[in-house]
């Protein structure tokens, strides 16, 4: 406040010379844009981002085996607090092996239950993070193998892709 002869008046603020406003329509129109961005392609962009995020704050466990490899996402594991248990590893799907929908995906299948088998026998350590059941009564795990995790070396192998609960696409062209 300032003094000014005989009467006081409050000191004014500046208005800002520029403001951006939107009006009702513009926040609608914005609010439809972010939520289509996201459910569209933004999905496929942050969705790999979190998991990978979330996989590296997850708290693995070792002493785990892997005592059979079902197919390319799906392993029987030998655990001292669990006992045997068939798992499915997240972050990533395979082809179907034991329902395939065309002769490239029964290929296709073969190789990434190989390849994951082979990781599996030279690994030097295998940690494990479990995280629930499936609908199917499988072991949700996130599993690395001597350090690496295997969603992202079975998706950078072209042997699967990013998976995270919603429909998934048909592997034959």
């Amino acid at each position: 406040m300032r003094r000014t002869g005989w009467k006081i008046v409050p000191l004014r603020r500046r208005a800002p010379q520029w403001r951006w406003r939107l009006g009702a329509d513009q926040r609608a129109a914005v609010l439809w844009f972010v939520a289509f961005t996201v459910a569209s392609a933004g999905y496929g962009v942050l969705a790999p981002l979190v998991d990978d995020w979330r996989s590296g704050m997850r708290a693995m466990a070792g002493g785990c085996r892997v005592s059979r490899v079902i197919d390319g996402d799906t392993v029987d594991l030998g655990c001292p607090a669990a006992g045997t248990v068939r798992a499915r590893i997240v972050g990533y799907d395979t082809p179907e092996l034991f329902s395939p929908a065309c002769a490239a995906e029964q290929e296709a299948a073969e190789r990434a239950k190989q390849v994951l088998a082979t990781w599996v026998w030279h690994a030097t350590s295998t940690e494990v993070a479990l995280l629930g059941h499936d609908r199917y009564g499988r072991m949700l795990v996130d599993m690395r193998l001597s350090g690496q995790r295997v969603a992202q070396g079975m998706v950078d192998a072209g042997l699967g892709r990013r998976y995270f609960g919603h429909l998934r696409g048909g592997w034959c062209s």
